[in-house]
Order: C-alpha cells, then sequence, then structure tokens
C-alpha cells in the first residue's frame, strides 16, 4: 500500500541506517510529528520494538504513546496497529514501549531486542541516564534516536550530541526550526510574534532553538564556574555532612560536604525514587566504605518530623531506629533558600565525576515560564532538579546557620532541641 509521508528535508537521511540520529531545535519544527511518522513506517513495514524513553515519565500520559496513536490514525494504519493504555502492537509484532528513565532505570537496563529507542525532550536527560541507555541498545544494527528543544548550554545532551558529537560516521545530527517546517501551524505563528517583541533573547531559545547562554531565569547557574570542578579525594579523617531532600514519591536526595579548612568541598551527591529510607542509608553505608570516608552529621528539612499516616511515624523517628540522627534544617521560604545557596555556591568545590548530575541539575534549575504571556513566573519550574536543588538549599540554610553559631562561640546544637 502507498503511505504519504511528510517529511521536511532534514528528515529524510533518518530513512538510511545510521546508530545515533539526533534532531534538535525550537518550538513548531515538526520534530515529534516526523519522527511518529518514521517510526510509524518502521513499525509497519517489518516487526521492529521501539522503546519510547524520557527522563521522567511519571504516567503513561507523560509519554509520547497519544501522539503516535493520532499518527497511526493519519497515516491509515488503524487496521495494523492496536493502540492499548500501555503499549503499541502492531500486526506483524512490532512493539512499541513507553518508559522513564530516571524511575525504571535497573527495568531499561534488563530490556532485550531493542531495535530503535527514541528519547524524546531529550534536554533534561541526565548524565547516568545516557550512560545507562546506550549500552542497553546493543542489538545488531539497533538506534537511538534523540529530539529535544536545547535549553542550558552546559546540559548533558547538548554536550553529548552538539558540542561534542560522536564521529559523523556514527551520528546523523540536524537543526530544525519554524521555518523549516512547511507545515508549521498559523495558530503558533501569534504566539511566536508576541514573544519577539517581548523578549528577543527568550525568543531565540523557544522559537530558533538556541542555548539559554545568557541563562534567563536560571536561579543559580551564573553562580557556578568552570574552575569550581575539578578531581579530587575525599580526605580519610575530616567529617563528610549529608543533607538530604525527601521529596514526594518517596523521591530523595542528599549532598555530601567535607569542611576541609576554609575550603567548602562537594564531594558526591545522589538521587534516587521509589526506595524506602533503609535503602539510601545503606548507600550511605557503602559509599563510606568505598571511600575510607568519616560520616559527620546529617540535615534533613523540617518536613521529616511529620507523621505518616500508616505507620503513626515520623521518618525522623524510622531514622533514628536504623542508626541516623537527623538534625532538623529550619523551615525558610523557597526564596531564602535560593539566597543562601547563591550566596555559598562561589566558596564551593565539586567532584568532577561524582557531582555531575547535581551540577547539572544545579545548573537547570529555573523560573517556571509562562508560555501565553512569555514572562517567567516568580517561581521556580518543578521537575527532575528540584530535588538536588531543594537539598542544595537545605545544606545552604544549614550551613550558614551552622557558621553563624560557630562565629558566636556558641555550642552545637544537638537534635533534641532542633526538634523541640
Amino acid at each position: 500500500m502507498n503511505i504519504d509521508l511528510k517529511l521536511t528535508e532534514q528528515f529524510t537521511p533518518f530513512l538510511k541506517p545510521k546508530r545515533m540520529k539526533v534532531v534538535y531545535g525550537g518550538r513548531g519544527s515538526g520534530k515529534s510529528w516526523s519522527i511518529a511518522q518514521l517510526l510509524i513506517l518502521k513499525a509497519f513495514e517489518k516487526p521492529t520494538r521501539i522503546l519510547c524513553a524520557r527522563e521522567i515519565q511519571r504516567s503513561i500520559s507523560d509519554s509520547v504513546l497519544q501522539l503516535l496513536g493520532d499518527t497511526i490514525e493519519r497515516m491509515g494504519l488503524r487496521d495494523y496497529f492496536d493502540v492499548q493504555k500501555t503499549q503499541i502492537v502492531g500486526t506483524n509484532g512490532s512493539r512499541f514501549i513507553f518508559e522513564g528513565m530516571r524511575s525504571n532505570i535497573t527495568k531499561i537496563k534488563s530490556m532485550e531486542g531493542i531495535d530503535i529507542a527514541w528519547v524524546e525532550e531529550a534536554e533534561s536527560v541526565t548524565y547516568s541516564s545516557w550512560e545507562t541507555l546506550i549500552p542497553t541498545v546493543r542489538k545488531k544494527g539497533s538506534e537511538i534516536w534523540v529530539s529535544f528543544n536545547p535549553n542550558d548550554e552546559m546540559d548533558d545532551t547538548y554536550q553529548r550530541f552538539v558540542e561534542n558529537p560522536p564521529p559523523e560516521s556514527h551520528i546523523y545530527s540536524c537543526k530544525v526550526n519554524f521555518n523549516n517546517n512547511p507545515f508549521f501551524p498559523p495558530e503558533l505563528e501569534k504566539e511566536r510574534l508576541l514573544l519577539k517583541d517581548k523578549n528577543i533573547d527568550l525568543y531565540n531559545h523557544v522559537w530558533e532553538g538556541e542555548v539559554l547562554s545568557n541563562r534567563d531565569g536560571a536561579y543559580f547557574a551564573k553562580f557556578i564556574q568552570n574552575d569550581q570542578i575539578m578531581d579530587f579525594a575525599v580526605e580519610p579523617n575530616i567529617p563528610v555532612d549529608t543533607y538530604w531532600d525527601l521529596g514526594i514519591s518517596d523521591s530523595m536526595c542528599l549532598w555530601l560536604v567535607q569542611q576541609v579548612g576554609r575550603e567548602i568541598r562537594v564531594v558526591d551527591c545522589y538521587e534516587n525514587q521509589g526506595e524506602g529510607l533503609q535503602f539510601y542509608i545503606n548507600w550511605l553505608h557503602d559509599w563510606r566504605t568505598k571511600h575510607q570516608a568519616v560520616l559527620g552529621q546529617h540535615y534533613a528539612p523540617h518536613d521529616i518530623q511529620v507523621r505518616e499516616l500508616g505507620s503513626g511515624k515520623s521518618r525522623l523517628e524510622t531514622a533514628r531506629k536504623l542508626g541516623i540522627n537527623f538534625r532538623v534544617v529550619p523551615k525558610l521560604s523557597i526564596e531564602d533558600g535560593i539566597h543562601a545557596a547563591r550566596a555559598i555556591l562561589p566558596k564551593c568545590y565539586f567532584n568532577k565525576k561524582n557531582c555531575k548530575t547535581g551540577l547539572q541539575a544545579l545548573r537547570r534549575y529555573r523560573k517556571e515560564f509562562d508560555e501565553k504571556k512569555g514572562v517567567y513566573k516568580p517561581h521556580p519550574l518543578h521537575d527532575w532538579s528540584s530535588h538536588y536543588a531543594d537539598a542544595f538549599r537545605y545544606f545552604s540554610i544549614a550551613f550558614r546557620d551552622r557558621s553563624k553559631q560557630q562565629r558566636a562561640g556558641q555550642p552545637q546544637a544537638n537534635i533534641d532541641w532542633l526538634v523541640a
């Protein structure tokens, strides 16, 4: 049967084999729409197993399942595919699978026989996620397709595929914008012109696919310089303090900080989801053994004292029984925490290898953008970077308050009166 593909010139190389196929650019370029057509065509022609991945997928509604289903209808191939609630199955054995990398990385590592992995909204994919996904897609002739709108110039995806790409024999990469899309909808033209009149720098980012080199809207990016990021070992006889964010849905993040003389050394960071407190404590003990380190004080936000409905106990009490006595960071506004973090960031040194993902998160943490009004909102965007940023805010507040006590000659506060 004849299938009418509506593709721009930039996407025709996707029809030929290549290990990496990367397309990036601004809004309205038709990246996702074009890739959806190409993948449906591949799955129609022969049995193909396709993983549709993104950094965070809280539910199937966050995935591209709806886009692919609509594309199947538009291409007249409804009789050849069964669009289900969580997957799409072809009558020839093709299958589309939808997963979030951050919460299901172990599941993705165990996947076999992936022909194509499409990573959508890849600007937010972290170093650790790429380092897991790429070797997982290892079937002979398999490919990795990447589509994204560039965000920060230091994002791992941008550095990996645009600034320092693999050899040309290994990758096809192109930039596509609205002016390359002959099917650009007139409804978006009004939005484009409105933003162009209001903020030309933001316009270049949103519509021309430029990175936020001016870091507009970012809270911490300009406070982190490259000469603060280096290789260094953990000092064996100096305590390493930990600072935690106990997020929603069992997401947790922690920073590990060591003060060596007057230097503030951020030696490591860690984040995971869907695990209990015991898991993170075990990780911390393994980390201590690996680095032959001495653990110091542990700090957590005020909500660690909230009692859980199921057990009637707080996580503070649970942690005590598991061997960690948390100090509670005072409850301050997000704005106060951001000010504290901005003050301490220029004084910090970060371990280049261990803090790679955490640094990416800190640089990415920014204000939420109001697309209709073309302005930034006065509060942070909540995305994957939020947990790292929140934990760093708690570190900044606790470190500042502890330093004030030391300068005043006050004794170190203990957990009992902090909680009281």
